[in-house]
């Protein structure tokens, strides 16, 4: 008997906070509004403020670039200005060259103007401009030679 009451009480306390749920709400994770309960950290304020210093043509261009080459070339491009020790494969630089010299710059300056990175633009810019230079030097003859970047 106190085995069946204890049961009934269980799924009496389970079924009312199913049916009344006090402290959620839903969040929809692709919506662009943040709800006002929520703070928003000073480094997700500082990139915001970033992407005000683009125009929607500028965003557009650089999120079509974003998706030209694979994650896993975008990490191994990343490493590699970032480390210096990762080596960037031929089939990476074809995507790179692919994607084009105004994608990778665009890209690499809007990554390393972000708050979390910031501090790494003086070393990463120039190595992603010398990781061009490379593709460019080891398969841009395969693709059709793009111009490589001043030194």
């Amino acid at each position: 008997m106190a085995k069946s009451l204890l049961m009934v009480m269980i799924v009496s306390i389970v079924m009312f906070y199913m049916n009344r749920p006090i402290f959620s709400h839903e969040i929809d994770p692709n919506s662009q509004e943040v709800p006002k309960d929520v703070a928003i950290s000073p480094a997700m304020e500082y990139d915001m403020e970033i992407s005000h210093h683009y125009s929607h043509k500028q965003l557009d261009f650089l999120e079509a670039c974003a998706d030209k080459p694979s994650t896993e070339c975008g990490n191994e491009v990343f490493k590699n200005m970032l480390d210096e020790t990762t080596p960037i494969t031929d089939a990476c630089c074809r995507d790179i060259l692919k994607m084009g010299k105004n994608c990778h710059l665009g890209l690499v300056q809007i990554i390393f103007a972000t708050y979390e990175f910031k501090n790494f633009a003086s070393k990463g810019i120039p190595k992603s401009k010398q990781t061009w230079n490379d593709c460019v030097r080891r398969v841009g003859s395969k693709i059709g030679a793009p111009d490589v970047f001043e030194q």
